[in-house]
């Protein structure tokens, strides 16, 4: 008598071997999870020109788009000298208007970087004179005070921290002059992905439905293109709310009379990036400078930038990212935490992008499933 599989037979063969395989591979995972960060971070390490190059002609795409159907429309060139000339023009606008941000608010940033090292023990001076007055007010023994100001050893710390850094200048000079090369990599990768991206378009989709089944295939391609849409409206909808918020903090601290509003302003603004904690990462270091300087400009300050986040969390943000991620408050936090816990700061700023992504995949497949299981959940 011939021995037959049954389907039957198979779904339980199935079930069994998934139930034996995904705990081992967890397990797996698990076990070497620092070899398999240290091998992602090596990949990200040599990719990154390519990535990054990636990001600056997805930034790039719309504003390249829009030159080349209106301004060389109705021109006689060719369709590939059209998109030729719109991208050299989107990059020149580009790095021209980089440059004048440069040039307009790096010496002002320096300016008062140098000013306030300069200034430092004098500041240290000031906060210990409040802390004594303070401590007189609220009759504190000005002794503890006197131990706890010795103990900060402000100046100290940050002279420490200087002579320390001092030997470790080549390290830095080898890095700044490989994120240079690095830099010239990316604008040349992108320029290359916005001149020929309907072709590397072509490229992906034929091997999308050369390896997969059909559904699997057009399944992806609606994937990918929620990527491009995700990651379209967050990261330049962040990078205008960011710069929104670092405009308005400066001319905030400029009318307030707050002292190093050039460095605040690119603090709170960058910084403003990151979900979540990103406003906590800007204002508290902020605080403790103003501190230093003048405890009324600090308490000014923090109520300030309270009524700015408050603004941009309830009015700004909505209006230039609106509901996109689909995702509460819980899930943001977590993909913030554990992309910072994973990847650093980078991690922070990507992991909500990343993580509405695979969310929205697995809602897609959980739908799918419970209606072929004709369940309503």
């Amino acid at each position: 008598m011939r021995f037959q599989i049954t389907e039957e037979m198979k779904k339980r063969i199935f079930v069994n071997s998934c139930s034996l395989i995904i705990p081992l591979l967890l397990f797996m995972f698990f076990n070497q999870f620092e070899q398999i960060k240290d091998f992602v971070n090596t990949i990200l390490v040599i990719c990154f020109p390519f990535v990054f190059g990636v990001a600056i002609a997805f930034l790039l795409y719309n504003p390249q788009n829009w030159l080349e159907k209106k301004l060389f429309e109705n021109s006689k060139f060719s369709a590939s000298k059209k998109r030729l000339l719109s991208t050299l023009l989107t990059f020149l606008i580009v790095l021209v208007i980089l440059a004048l941000l440069c040039a307009t608010i790096i010496p002002s940033i320096i300016d008062s970087i140098l000013t306030f090292a300069q200034n430092i023990s004098d500041y240290t001076e000031n906060f210990t004179h409040y802390a004594y007055t303070i401590a007189n007010s609220l009759n504190i023994s000005t002794q503890d005070i006197q131990l706890w100001t010795e103990n900060l050893r402000i100046v100290e710390t940050l002279t420490g921290t200087v002579t320390s850094t001092l030997p470790k200048l080549a390290t830095y000079s080898y890095g700044f002059v490989r994120g240079i090369i690095n830099f010239i990599l990316a604008v040349v990768s992108g320029f290359y992905i916005l001149l020929d991206r309907e072709k590397l378009i072509r490229v992906i989709k034929k091997l999308n439905y050369s390896i997969f089944n059909l559904d699997t295939a057009k399944g992806l391609n609606f994937w990918i293109i929620d990527v491009k849409t995700v990651f379209e409206q967050y990261i330049v909808g962040n990078i205008i709310d960011s710069t929104i918020i670092g405009i308005t903090c400066y001319i905030g601290t400029l009318i307030l009379q707050i002292p190093y509003a050039p460095m605040i302003g690119l603090i709170v603004g960058v910084t403003n990036l990151i979900p979540v904690f990103g406003p906590f990462l800007g204002a508290i270091p902020v605080i403790v400078i103003l501190l230093l300087i003048n405890p009324i400009s600090a308490l000014i300050f923090a109520i300030f930038i309270l009524i700015l986040q408050q603004i941009d969390g309830n009015v700004i943000k909505p209006i230039v990212l609106g509901d996109k991620l689909g995702m509460s408050g819980f899930w943001i936090l977590f993909s913030v935490t554990i992309g910072g816990g994973l990847f650093g700061v980078l991690g922070m700023f990507l992991g909500v992008p990343v993580f509405a992504l695979f969310y929205s995949a697995l809602r897609e497949y959980s739908n799918l499933r419970l209606k072929s299981k004709h369940l309503e959940i």
